[in-house]
């Protein structure tokens, strides 16, 4: 890419070379694709780990059928959970023991006891964090750079009237996270059970109204007193 260097003091204008972020990558890919010098060992310790795919099931076959607006939402939203935990790699059984977990409803399909559902729930808590930790890994090229703030508000700049190489965006990018359905869900969940937390402590720890009363009506006379005392002490001053 050029563009006008302003600082040279002449008539002519001189084109300078400036080499973006994009065009540095696809050089240095460019010249690991023709090294010949790599051995397969090399290859296969750079090997890459993908999330495996989950069943989509459409939503519909419920909703089929005469139902009010607030029927229709709660099936959604229940459809919407159930999608959530399926996209965190659960199969329906595990979804059902998962859900009668949280809820605290007692099943009469789960026979089984109460060691074994302990031991089934924490397998599905360490497959639920394996899950969310390849989930939550960048979906981009391996030699793809992250630049900074500064560095892509440079890179933007320099591509301002000029034509722009779509395939060369894919070779850097600015670091941010992008929320899936699982992590809202798993988000949600801990909100609520943070909300229970906290309500039964403060009914554990409420107290009465008339203590309250007492308590501030004391504050309240011990306040009077302290600013008696100092108007007597100004007083005896002056």
């Amino acid at each position: 890419m050029k563009r006008v260097n302003s600082c040279v003091k002449s008539d002519e204008h001189v084109l300078e070379e400036l080499e973006t972020e994009g065009e540095r990558q696809l050089k240095s890919l460019l010249q690991h694709q023709l090294d010949t010098s790599v051995s397969i060992e090399e290859c296969v310790s750079k090997k890459e780990s993908f999330a495996p795919g989950t069943m989509y099931k459409p939503f519909g076959k419920e909703a089929a059928g005469t139902m009010t607006l607030s029927q229709f939402q709660t099936l959604h939203e229940k459809d919407q959970e159930t999608a959530s935990l399926r996209e965190l790699g659960l199969n329906e059984t595990e979804i059902l023991i998962w859900k009668s977990h949280v809820s605290g409803e007692k099943r009469a399909r789960l026979r089984a006891t109460p060691e074994a559902i302990q031991n089934r729930l924490q397998d599905i808590e360490e497959r639920i964090s394996e899950r969310q930790r390849i989930l939550c890994l960048p979906q981009r090229f391996a030699k793809s750079k992250q630049l900074t703030r500064r560095e892509m508000e440079i890179e933007n700049s320099l591509f301002q009237g000029a034509d722009r190489h779509s395939f060369l965006k894919a070779l850097y990018y600015q670091a941010y996270h992008k929320k899936t359905s699982a992590d809202k869900y798993m988000t949600s969940m801990k909100r609520k059970i943070k909300l229970g937390t906290k309500g039964k402590e403060r009914t554990s720890n409420s107290i009465p109204n008339d203590d309250w009363t007492n308590e501030g009506a004391g504050f309240y006379h011990f306040s009077q007193y302290r600013n008696s005392m100092a108007s007597i002490a100004s007083s005896k001053w002056i």
